[in-house]
């Protein structure tokens, strides 16, 4: 199903355009000794009685633990460990490992030494990366010399048009940003710095456009940072 953003350039024009991800593929392959390609497959490694969660309460300390794995190998449960996984769902247990009907979701907020800080209902994000306002461009440049050491990327999505005149706006924009050298912060909101959020419940995201040309090509890729990286405070 394709993905579309709506975006505007700095110069006030705003469209409709579609966005995808990137696919790594491995170059390698593996082989059996009879030149068969192998397969990657899912396989369960224990259940949740063999879990070290379980297994720790049950024993009630590391100590008696290891001489029941010596003795009995309570992790391996003979009938089902080593069974294909062909999906799974998650489900949420209690303190005694029994299913929960409800949860309430609870985010903890920790300061630099690792201490609780806050503990606060998680605020679920609302997808606008569709809205009625377009994502603007902020104005902001960050150098591409400098920018890989000042943020995280943890995602990136290629930028693509769906017709002549979108593909002159995307052009465009990615020529203005390969003059520059540059990345520019592109983003929600009035000045184009607000967190972009791709889906309902998604997480927030700031983002940075990068551009590349070449002859009557272009390549637009959507840099995405939930990370700052800043120096160490020195006491």
């Amino acid at each position: 199903m394709a993905k579309f953003i709506h975006i505007s350039d700095t110069k006030g024009r705003d469209a409709n355009v579609l966005f995808s991800g990137f696919s790594k593929k491995s170059k390698i392959k593996y082989f059996t000794p009879k030149d068969e390609e192998v397969q990657t497959v899912r396989v369960l490694k224990t259940t949740l009685n063999g879990s070290y969660e379980k297994l720790i309460k049950q024993s009630g300390s590391e100590s008696e633990l290891a001489k029941l794995l010596i003795s009995q190998d309570p992790e391996i449960d003979f009938h089902q460990t080593g069974l294909f996984v062909n999906g799974s769902t998650k489900v949420y247990v209690d303190s005694e490992f029994q299913p929960c009907i409800t949860v309430n979701l609870k985010e903890l907020v920790f300061d630099v030494q690792g201490l609780l800080k806050e503990e606060r209902t998680p605020k679920e994000m609302q997808g606008n990366i569709l809205e009625d306002v377009a994502i603007k461009p902020s104005g902001k440049l960050f150098p591409k010399s400098e920018v890989y050491a000042k943020f995280v990327f943890s995602k990136k999505y290629q930028l693509s048009h769906v017709n002549g005149l979108t593909f002159d706006f995307l052009y465009q924009l990615s020529k203005e940003l390969d003059e520059k050298e540059s990345l520019m912060l592109i983003g929600s909101g009035e000045k184009g710095v607000g967190p972009l959020v791709f889906q309902n419940g998604g997480k927030a995201y700031r983002a940075f456009l990068e551009g590349r040309i070449k002859d009557n090509g272009y390549l637009l890729i959507l840099h995405l940072s939930n990370l700052e990286l800043r120096s160490a405070i020195v006491q």
